[in-house]
């Protein structure tokens, strides 16, 4: 009777595994999402580089601005 009972708890072990296993991820997805991930990395840097030029550039507007209106404040008034 013992016996009986194993097999039918392996019988349902079993087709809970086999159920399961078509949602389980293949060699081939984890590929294409590798894929996908360098992609996207590239753009991002791709992005990340123009922010940083942007950023720069105006850092150094701001300041140039800046030095300027603080010469023309020094200039007219005389400070």
């Amino acid at each position: 009777m013992t016996v009986d009972l194993t097999a039918i708890e392996i019988e349902r072990r079993l087709t809970a595994i086999e159920t399961m296993l078509p949602t389980l991820a293949t060699k081939a997805d984890f590929h294409s999402l590798r894929a996908e991930i360098q992609a996207s990395r590239a753009e991002w840097k791709s992005d990340l580089h123009s922010l940083t030029r942007w950023m720069v550039v105006a850092v150094l507007g701001s300041v140039t601005a800046a030095t300027a209106i603080t010469g023309l404040i020094v200039r007219f008034l005389g400070a």
